[in-house]
């Protein structure tokens, strides 16, 4: 069949006729139909996408999800302080005097629940529980009576828990110190100088946070209230020989102890070197790593080192002046060699020890958490928990003092113990507070959560006036 061309609204048109008047009516209604049913589709979709409100829309509105306390951890890390309601925000004051044994006011403080942490309904002997909070829960300390202290949870929620049940951030009352959580940046973590497979230079867990109380980032490290005291003694006493405390770990969470305790036997099994250098002289792991619960996860043990100080300033944090160091020298750290003629053998040929130098009143005897017989503090174990027990076996000369002990090494252990501490007879670094650790016993903590990364660091003055806002009192 031939076609004939011709021309339909401008365009060449192909077929025997013009359309009808009736054919284009019904072409046009078509058109019409389908662009009606696109159109409709696409705003059903971009309606589907926009969050309701039950009081109709709301210009630059934040979609934030506020949950209760959690019963799980690591915590979320959702805003703090939560939003209150209209008109219950307090108007805080310009300056909370502090009146604590710490650098700064305890208000405003980090605290964790060591425990399944009790919530009384005042700061009196004879107040009522209301609550149970799990371990491992955050929440901002808003003053302090006897016993308690008046915390605030991430719902918003106040009431008084015990101190000895629960950790402060050492941050948050000493800022003097010198913080570095190498667990939580890069973990320094060795035996005999060789790595732990997962753990060396690896990030074990993260805690470091801008600090709302001291306006900078820092690390969130907590111990028990009682042993913060002692350690705010210890940082006295270093600041009158011109030094200042390296804080390296507090609390510690207890699978990041079981992951490095799996990574050390590990090694062991397959280095005879390794397995003999944790338990030389009546050693085992456990003084090295504890493999099950160890002080760290009870908030009762600190690793630390020192630093001298060159220059201090005086800083103002919220109107309470502390002398920080602005300029300072660490300790030295000697490395771990294999052919130090004053060596110790283990298995094999290799002598392994620290080369010092002769004048070692600025040296420790190894790099910080070196896992080996090498950074002892006595030459065989002593009873941990017990004490004044190893002065007794270094009196009665069950045991002397370790081949690489230093100079600088007893300077840490003077302050320590006259600040009512005990050294671990297989680190010098590490050093305990018995009367925390009994208390955590008997409360069966564990350890088995995280800090986190949310800080519940506040300004003093903000949280003076929560307290006092919601009429809060130590009665």
């Amino acid at each position: 069949m031939r076609y004939r061309h011709t021309r339909y609204q401008g365009a060449r048109y192909r077929g025997k006729r013009r359309p009808s008047l009736f054919q284009k009516i019904i072409c046009t209604i078509g058109i019409v139909l389908v662009s009606a049913f696109v159109i409709g589709s696409v705003y059903q979709r971009r309606a589907a996408q926009q969050p309701s409100s039950p009081s109709g829309p709301q210009q630059n509105a934040v979609n934030v999800t506020v949950q209760n306390r959690p019963s799980v951890n690591p915590i979320p890390n959702i805003p703090f302080p939560p939003s209150t309601e209209p008109g219950t925000e307090p108007e805080p004051a310009v300056t909370v005097e502090n009146t604590g044994g710490f650098e700064l006011p305890v208000e405003g403080t980090h605290g964790i629940a060591l425990v399944n942490l009790r919530v009384y309904s005042s700061a009196g002997s004879d107040a009522r529980s209301t609550e149970t909070v799990p371990a491992g829960t955050p929440f901002t300390i808003l003053r302090e009576s006897g016993s308690r202290v008046l915390a605030r949870f991430q719902d918003g929620g106040q009431g008084w828990v015990s101190k000895d049940d629960s950790m402060v951030n050492l941050p948050d009352l000493i800022p003097s110190m010198i913080y570095r959580n190498s667990n939580a940046e890069g973990s320094l973590m060795k035996n005999l100088g060789m790595e732990l497979d997962g753990i060396t230079n690896h990030q074990l867990y993260q805690s470091k946070v801008y600090n709302g109380k001291l306006e900078r980032e820092e690390f969130i490290m907590p111990v028990q209230y009682r042993m913060a005291e002692k350690i705010m003694e210890a940082q006295r006493l270093a600041r009158e020989r011109g030094l200042s405390i390296v804080l390296y770990e507090g609390f510690r969470p207890h699978d990041i102890q079981m992951a490095v305790a799996d990574a050390l036997q590990q090694l062991a099994r397959s280095n005879p070197d390794t397995r003999l250098s944790i338990q030389k002289n009546g050693f085992n792991i456990s003084y090295y790593i504890n493999t099950g619960v160890s002080s760290h996860q009870m908030g009762s043990a600190v690793d630390v080192s020192l630093a001298q100080v060159d220059s201090w300033e005086e800083r103002s944090f919220h109107g309470n002046a502390v002398a920080v160091p602005t300029s300072f020298t660490e300790y030295f750290y000697s490395e771990i060699a294999t052919d130090n003629p004053d060596g110790i053998q283990f298995s094999s040929n290799l002598r392994y020890g620290s080369a010092l130098p002769e004048d070692t009143s600025t040296w420790m005897p190894t790099p910080m958490h070196e896992l080996s017989y090498l950074s002892g503090t006595f030459t065989g174990p002593t009873k941990t928990y017990t004490s004044g027990a190893w002065k007794t076996a270094l009196a009665n000369g069950t045991v002397k003092r370790a081949e690489f002990w230093t100079a600088g090494a007893q300077t840490l252990q003077d302050i320590f113990v006259a600040a009512d501490m005990e050294p671990l007879a297989s680190e010098w670094w590490h050093f305990n507070d018995l009367a925390a650790w009994s208390t955590a016993q008997k409360s069966k903590a564990m350890g088995a959560f995280e800090v986190g990364t949310q800080s519940f660091s506040m300004v003093p003055a903000d949280a003076a006036a929560f307290a006092e806002h919601t009429g809060n009192t130590a009665s």
